[in-house]
């Protein structure tokens, strides 16, 4: 079933990339699927905080509700997100962020998933690639409107 593995570089400072990757309750500003985020905080144990994100999504039609229990360790920089509950079968994803060394930061992301249904399942697994270079269009196009466009 749909698993992708993708690397980018965003032009902005790897701490700034991980805030913006780690603050999902501000997701449905810049990911327009994204109709609502609620965040349930659970515990922040150093620089790991772990919470819950409610979700509710909306695609062509396509409507579901979902929650993943997220793992945002800031002095490693990963974020991990596994499925609390929603109409997947399995959903794994984690983010690794970088400094380059110039100011950019490298972006190891992956994602392992499965939905419940065979006909969202079929759709998924056309547009897996699609769906993720949208995403990453959208974090690259938010961090430079928080944090200004990079000429590098």
């Amino acid at each position: 079933m749909p698993k992708l593995s993708k690397t980018v570089i965003i032009p902005h400072e790897a701490g700034n990339v991980f805030d913006l990757v780690a603050d999902i309750g501000r997701y449905p500003e810049f990911i327009r699927w994204i109709r609502s985020m609620k965040v349930i905080p659970s515990d922040v144990i150093g620089p790991v905080k772990s919470y819950r994100g409610e979700a509710d999504v909306g695609f062509k039609g396509f409507s579901e509700r979902f929650g993943t229990d997220v793992v945002a360790d800031e002095k490693e920089r990963t974020i991990r997100v596994s499925l609390a509950h929603g109409p997947f079968r399995r959903l794994r994803n984690t983010w690794a962020m970088r400094p380059d060394g110039e100011g950019r930061t490298i972006v190891d992301f992956f994602i392992d998933y499965e939905f419940r249904n065979p006909v969202l399942s079929l759709l998924a697994r056309a547009n897996t690639e699609l769906a993720v270079n949208k995403i990453m269009a959208a974090f690259k196009t938010e961090a430079d409107r928080r944090y200004g466009t990079s000429s590098r």
